[in-house]
């Protein structure tokens, strides 16, 4: 593995994202962080414990998240990840935007659940005149985190949340397609009850209500479809499962499950955080595709040890997020690089064999963490909220964060998607410079005398059938995710899922040049839904050298993207 020292475009990105000033790589990161976290341990236990930490992190075999790595020892904030519900209130309102900043100061992100809020035009009691409704309050809170990045902190992403049956769905689905620029920095996703696919399917009338009276009656069926057809246009809503969600709370009687975070991968509590981190699998691969399962199973207690500790040290917005964080201690351990692993073992993406292989990883991470959580509960004491089930300190340990700026630092591909851009321009402040997913660079350098056209074929978004200098059983190993169906792409969601306690973010990429029908498309959410995944997200890119290139001035350091 490259070291950041020797490679200009993984420096770039540990200064632009995680330095502290001085510090001018990894292990002084490492050493960093480390020492910041395990101030969490008892006195006498404190240089080991930090001696274990960074190590895991020097060596990239775990890396918390960016905002955890900027931020430990520094007195910011380590958990990237929040969520808010509001009330039907304009105290309730202003409280969440002021919170939603303060979250955004500190690198994290937060999913704003709306329903709650009355429809457009509806009247105001006591103050006259008429609501405005959720689609222009989720706006103010897309301005006010654009304004917060102009300010120069760090790009934060949120996530605006309506349910299926709001009143103002349909223009909530509608709204980026009829004004793009609206929400900077600001995602829409759809709360999807089993009742709303069930309707659908049957051509049922579909209830629009809300507690303050107003409803209205549509198809099931048109809602799905302008659903479908919001997305294959802008991407937007990706969607909430809620009902699948909510069969995994951990905590019932705390409340039903109504948000995610930005990414979708850890639901959430109003108030509730998640501190997050990954393990890099390729770091537990041989070129042959051999597991070092005892190195792995130790990271995993280790890395479970640290989020847990993270926690303790982790400097709050506010008290309120603070309590609610600690009544569930919720940790979201996940993994990148899965498609460099599947290259390295020869197998497809899209076959049987890939997912077989997927599983046996996750579910090997799942047991471990699950044992070192009901180990940390036997010597520190379970979550104050736990409920149900064998004692443990965590209400949950593991959520597929998309690791887009992690896995730019790692030089691996990103969370469990197949290789998006394996070749990717960085725009710093110098210049631009060029990464390259380091365990495929490695692949090729075995493979061929000459990688560079391959590479560069890769970065211009040539399909895998005209990579020069390779066997066609090699270039199958590399095609990138929209030339993968989508129905392998669902299935290998799907088989994340079942080793997971959270949620899993992942992009279903479809193919531009034969893009999907909204009927089409519609199915396949319900394909989602009915293999079990928590949620969904599809894109059909205008062209596919799209995420090719990243300013690292302005990325999101939770999700790499550069927003508005």
């Amino acid at each position: 593995m490259a070291n950041e020292e020797n490679d200009p475009a993984k420096r770039a990105v540990l200064m632009a994202q995680v330095a502290a000033p001085g510090e001018t790589s990894l292990d002084e990161v490492a050493g960093r962080v480390a020492r910041a976290v395990a101030e969490a341990e008892p006195a006498h236990a404190r240089a080991e414990w930090a001696e274990r930490f960074s190590a895991a992190i020097a060596e990239q075999a775990f890396l918390p998240s960016v905002p955890t790595l900027a931020n430990a020892g520094r007195g910011g904030q380590l958990a990237a990840c929040f969520a808010l519900e509001l009330a039907d209130s304009l105290d309730s309102i202003y409280d969440a935007l002021h919170r939603a900043a303060r979250i955004q100061q500190g690198s994290g992100g937060v999913g704003i659940e709306f329903s709650a809020l009355r429809p457009s035009g509806a009247p105001i009691g006591r103050a006259g005149g008429h609501t405005p409704g959720p689609v222009a309050f989720a706006e103010l809170f897309a301005r006010s985190a654009h304004v917060m990045g102009m300010a120069g902190r760090r790009a934060g992403a949120h996530l605006a949340i309506l349910r299926d049956d709001h009143p103002d769905v349909v223009e909530f689905v509608r709204a980026k397609r009829e004004a793009p620029d609206r929400f900077p920095q600001l995602g829409l996703a759809v709360s999807i009850s089993d009742a709303l696919l069930n309707a659908a399917e049957n051509n049922a009338p579909w209830t629009l209500r809300h507690a303050s009276g107003a409803a209205d009656r549509i198809a099931a069926s048109d809602l799905l479809r302008e659903i479908a057809e919001s997305i294959l246009e802008t991407g937007d809503p990706t969607l909430l499962f809620r009902d699948r969600i909510e069969a995994d709370n951990p905590t019932p009687a705390l409340g039903a499950l109504r948000a995610t975070n930005p990414c979708g991968e850890q639901p959430l509590l109003s108030g509730e955080s998640c501190v997050l981190g990954s393990i890099r699998l390729p770091s537990f691969t041989a070129r042959d595709g051999t597991l070092d399962e005892p190195h792995l199973c130790r990271t995993v207690r280790t890395a479970v040890r640290f989020l847990d500790d993270a926690l303790e040290v982790n400097a709050w917005p506010d008290d309120e997020i603070a309590f609610a964080s600690r009544r569930t201690r919720k940790l979201g351990l996940g993994v990148m690089g899965l498609a460099d692993v599947l290259l390295q073992s020869g197998l497809p993406y899209d076959q049987p064999e890939a997912r077989k292989l997927a599983s046996r990883v996750l579910g090997l991470i799942a047991r471990e963490a699950d044992a070192a959580t009901a180990a940390l509960a036997e010597a520190r004491g379970h979550f104050p909220a736990c409920e149900r089930g064998p004692l443990r300190r965590n209400a949950t340990t593991r959520a597929l964060a998309p690791t887009g700026t992690l896995c730019l630092l790692a030089g691996c591909s990103p969370g469990i998607e197949p290789f998006l851009a394996p070749r990717v321009t960085l725009t710093t402040e110098r210049g631009e410079l060029a990464w390259t997913d380091e365990p495929l660079r490695d692949w090729l350098a075995r493979r061929t005398s000459d990688p560079k056209p391959v590479l560069d074929g890769l970065a211009a978004g040539r399909p895998h059938g005209e990579l020069p200098g390779l066997s066609a059983a090699d270039r199958v190993l590399l095609r990138r995710a929209w030339e993968i169906p989508a129905a392998a792409q669902l299935a290998m969601q799907a088989a994340a899922q079942r080793c997971v306690d959270g949620a899993v973010s992942k992009t279903v990429q479809l193919d531009t040049a034969n893009a999907p029908t909204p009927a089409a498309l519609a199915t396949w959410i319900q394909r989602a839904r009915d293999l079990g995944c928590k949620g969904v997200a599809f894109y059909c890119r205008a062209e596919t050298t799209a995420t090719a290139r990243i300013d690292l001035r302005t990325a999101c350091p939770s999700c790499a993207e550069n927003r508005g």
